[in-house]
Order: C-alpha cells, then structure tokens, then sequence
C-alpha cells in the first residue's frame, strides 16, 4: 500500500487551484498549499513533483473544470446566441461567489506568461487555444451568413480575448464590476455590428 495515493486528485487540485486563483502563483507557499490541500510538504511533493509543476496541472484543472464550459456554448449554431451565452458565462464567472475574484488564466498571463519554460508555453497554449476557438467559429459564421464576409476574424477574436481580459483588470481596479459589465455590453453592441439581422 505505500506509495499509492490515499487522496481524490481532482479535489486536491480543486483546493490548491483555489488558492493560487486569489494569491497568485508567486506570492503562494508550500504553506499555503498544505494548509489547503490537506496534505504534508512530502505528498506535495511525491504526487506533483514541485510547486511549479503543481501550478501547471491547476491551470489544467481550471481549463477543463471551469474554461471547457464557456467555450462549449460557442458551438451554438445561432452564432449571436453562442457569443452572447459565451460573454454571459464569463461575466458570470467573474461574479460567481462560487469561485475566487477574477481569472486563474488572466492572471497567470500577467504573473508567467512573459517568462519562460513549461508554466510560460502552457499559458500561451491556453491563450492561443481560446483566440483560435473564437476566431473558427466566427469564420462558420461567415460560412453561415450570420456573419458579414468581409469581417477580420481574427481581429474581431483578438477583440474579445482584450476585453474578457481587460475586465478582470478593471474589475480589481476599480473594486467592482460596473465597468466590466459595460465592457462587456459594448463588446456584444460591436460584435452586432458585424452580424446579419
């Protein structure tokens, strides 16, 4: 029996993602995360091999708990009601009592994004998979006819990624989310603009 985990992965992550979310990566300790997780610096280790590596498998565990939610509702065949359940959800999550203030992958951007290694190339991977995302499905559009052919798919993504980003800035910024709200409606008035009645 020794050496065999004696503990739910997905719920220690659960809890160790939780505290990076409203910490931040560099200003967690290992003490932290054994106060949370429940376990000793020893498991931590053994199960995950280094505070860095554990923080990758958070990120993981964020994009298939939380993120693989908003991006399903882009497959919407109506492309106006998958963007405006896409916006909604993230604005959602950015209210959710649920879930710490904010973004775990805005926030990994601004804390790893610029640095190097694996943590760096994951983060980047994630951003990219999300532009890319967005950007096919506004190219269905197009396709669809829901969506003026002359549109920068790429662009108009790019947009969106700014501004899902941009709110959580705002949002801890200003120390509420009206301005993040506002954000997003004039997002939803632009990407109107673009679309076929």
């Amino acid at each position: 029996m020794s050496g065999r985990k004696q503990f739910d992965e997905s719920e220690v992550l659960d809890k160790a993602m939780r505290v990076f979310w409203e910490q931040g990566y560099k200003a967690t300790s290992l003490s932290d995360l054994e106060s949370a997780m429940g376990l000793n610096k020893s498991s931590i280790y053994n199960a995950f091999h280094s505070k860095e590596v554990l923080y990758g498998r958070c990120l993981e565990h964020f994009q298939s708990q939380y993120a693989c939610n908003a991006m399903d509702t882009l497959d919407h065949p109506d492309f106006r009601i998958a963007m405006g359940s896409f916006l909604e959800m993230l604005q959602a999550g950015m209210e959710s009592s649920d879930t710490p203030e904010g973004c775990i992958a805005t926030m990994a951007a601004m804390e790893v994004g610029a640095s190097e290694g694996f943590l760096a190339d994951l983060v980047a991977k994630g951003s990219n998979d999300m532009l890319e995302r967005i950007e096919t499905r506004m190219k269905q559009a197009i396709e669809d006819g829901q969506l003026k052919a002359d549109t920068d798919c790429a662009a108009l993504a790019a947009l969106v990624m700014a501004v899902s980003r941009g709110v959580v800035a705002l949002n801890k910024g200003t120390g509420n989310n009206t301005a993040g709200k506002r954000s997003y409606q004039q997002l939803t008035a632009i990407l109107d603009q673009y679309t076929h009645s």
